[in-house]
């Protein structure tokens, strides 16, 4: 047998190292952006442990942030988006343990209804599915300039006509480690005009002239579409969400509406973090 020279051996070694740990990571690391792994959390429970019967069906995907400037600040991080995604009630768990405790309070509430989910189907016979579907994913949509925007997305399926569907977004500025909500980006009596600028962009989007041609589209009045917390950022401006029943009916779906700074930085507080996007 050949022998492999031991630097070259190492060398070898190091590569594999490299490659497998890249693998595991969902972004790279530069000077101002989290690091983040992914992983994938799934479960199932069919009634009476048939696979041919309804089940529950639970499929979580998160990147978990495990890596920025100091070695502590991915704890920081987690600490402060679990309460904000999971809710209070998870506050002391890290991103994973809370995330694992939602898929399997999802198998143990079905299996709660399990007794009554027999007993109909038995009288109804395929009537009734009683399938559950529980999806979620969590991920930075905006990992730079010592701003870390977190997304939510969740659809679920419980029975009916349809299921429901949300996209949520936690905005970190990590110079200062707090959520950044409109409160800190706006000046104080603000908002009606930036709402103007809102519905106007949305207009500009759809190709619309006025206001009650939202009508026609499934919106509902145009007053009631104006600037919530639940926003990311991009590279040029701010990006606000609306899901299903928020502004428009359930067929016409999310809305999305990016308004460049050029249009929002007249009503910017004078020290809002946001402007380090403007002027970097």
């Amino acid at each position: 047998m050949k022998k492999i020279p031991l630097l070259s051996l190492i060398a070898l070694l190091s590569c594999l190292y490299s490659c497998n740990f890249k693998s595991d990571q969902s972004s790279g690391s530069t000077v101002d952006s989290v690091v983040v792994i992914k992983k994938v959390l799934q479960d199932s429970y069919h009634l009476s442990g048939d696979t041919a019967m309804p089940a529950c069906k639970v499929s979580l995907s998160l990147e978990i942030p495990v890596q920025y400037k100091q070695d502590s600040d991915y704890l920081h991080l987690q600490k402060i988006l679990t309460p904000l995604v999971f809710g209070e009630k998870y506050a002391g768990d890290t991103l994973l343990q809370a995330a694992q405790k939602i898929v399997d309070s999802h198998i143990t509430d079905y299996k709660v209804e399990e007794p009554e989910f027999k007993k109909i189907l038995k009288e109804y016979g395929e009537a009734y599915s009683f399938e559950w579907s529980f999806n979620y994913t969590l991920a930075p949509l905006y990992n730079r300039n010592d701003f870390f925007c977190y997304g939510l997305s969740t659809s679920e399926y419980t029975g009916g006509a349809h299921g429901i569907y949300s996209d949520l977004y936690y905005t970190i500025d990590l110079a200062s480690w707090r959520r950044i909500m409109l409160d800190d980006i706006f000046q104080p009596g603000s908002i009606d005009r930036v709402n103007r600028v809102l519905l106007d962009q949305l207009l500009k989007n759809l190709n619309l002239t006025t206001p009650d041609s939202l009508l026609d589209l499934g919106y509902f009045a145009a007053e009631g579409i104006g600037a919530t917390d639940n926003f990311y950022l991009t590279d040029n401006g701010i990006c606000w969400v609306y899901n299903p029943y928020e502004i428009a009916c359930y067929a016409t779906g999310q809305t999305f509406i990016e308004v460049p700074f050029s249009e929002l930085e007249m009503y910017f507080l004078p020290d809002t973090p946001i402007r380090r996007l403007i002027q970097k």
